[in-house]
């Protein structure tokens, strides 16, 4: 699921399985440091910090730190793959302003404009005009607009709006929208039913959107030769057999390397599978590979992949 962007589900089944006493065997401490990875990915402090507590008095040893690099308001960013990446945090109020102005003059160079809400936690009737007013600039502009986790935002939003309460306008057609994107039409059309009554307006039509597959940004992937090591980091998606050529060329002549992975966030499976073919070519011409500084995310599922039978794959501690 985290391999795929969907770091919410993969929260809630982690969660499930630690909740209810499943029997982990021997990967019980692996599920709690995954667990751990996600609550921090996801910007969910409180939810850290008290899984912290249970882990100590369960395991008998530290808990990991809590790490303030991916504590921030809003951000805009460029990804390479012609996508520009937003990842929105805390509330969505009139702070967004200046995050969608960023955005804009990304968009203009950008195919894909990708908007994360899962860092979210509530949202003002300010914060709903705002971002509906970049979507439909960014919709001028016949600039695809996907979102991670707009069913998130939804849940929040259906929380707040109130059928026959005429106010919050924008917060009912923003959850129209991630309805839409989500492509929940049931959801959809009751929504659109009580928006109308509440505001004596028709009723908004659902519109079919062309269905895409579940992707994360592609911010950065293979990196020149550090010393000994090659570097693999950030979000690596969408990744082709091109993107690690490289490898091969720059370790030519060499019989053992490592592939330094302590600033690999995430690897969708397309591109493990395009990293599988290079290493294991690597390996059956007797190369001994060493991959490090794995998060335990990744770690759990490079060894679902098979990377396990061609290259020495070491996590970091938990």
């Amino acid at each position: 699921m985290y391999a795929k962007g969907q770091d919410l589900e993969a929260m809630r089944r982690l969660e499930a399985a630690i909740k209810s006493g499943e029997d982990l065997g021997d990967f019980a401490v692996r599920a709690w440091g995954c667990l751990f990875e996600l609550l921090q990915a996801l910007g969910r402090r409180p939810a850290f910090d008290a899984l912290a507590l249970t882990f100590a008095r369960r395991f008998e040893k530290s808990p990991p730190g809590w790490s303030a690099v991916v504590d921030g308001p809003h951000t805009a960013s460029e990804s390479s793959g012609g996508r520009a990446h937003v990842s929105l945090s805390g509330v969505l109020n009139a702070g967004i302003g200046e995050v969608l102005k960023q955005t804009m003059k990304l968009a203009a160079t950008s195919t894909v404009v990708r908007m994360d809400l899962a860092k979210l936690t509530d949202v003002d009737n300010n914060g709903a005009t705002l971002l509906m007013r970049g979507l439909a600039a960014l919709k001028r502009a016949k600039k695809e607009i996907v979102f991670g986790s707009p069913e998130h935002l939804a849940q929040i939003l259906a929380a707040k709006v109130v059928p026959g309460e005429r106010a919050n306008e924008a917060m009912w057609l923003l959850l129209l929208e991630l309805y839409q994107q989500a492509f929940r039409q049931e959801a959809f059309e009751e929504a659109a039913v009580n928006y109308a009554v509440t505001f004596e307006v028709s009723p908004p039509s659902w519109e079919a959107l062309p269905a895409r597959p579940t992707e994360v940004p592609k911010e950065s992937s293979v990196g020149e030769p550090r010393g000994e090591d090659f570097l693999l980091r950030g979000q690596m998606v969408g990744a082709t057999a091109a993107d690690f050529a490289p490898i091969e060329a720059a370790l030519a002549g060499r019989d053992e390397f490592d592939v330094d992975a302590r600033n690999l966030v995430r690897i969708d499976p397309g591109s493990a599978g395009h990293l599988l073919q290079v290493l294991r070519r690597l390996h059956d011409a007797g190369k001994k590979l060493r991959i490090v500084g794995l998060s335990t995310l990744v770690a759990a599922y490079l060894e679902t992949q098979g990377f396990a039978e061609v290259a020495e794959l070491r996590a970091r501690a938990i």
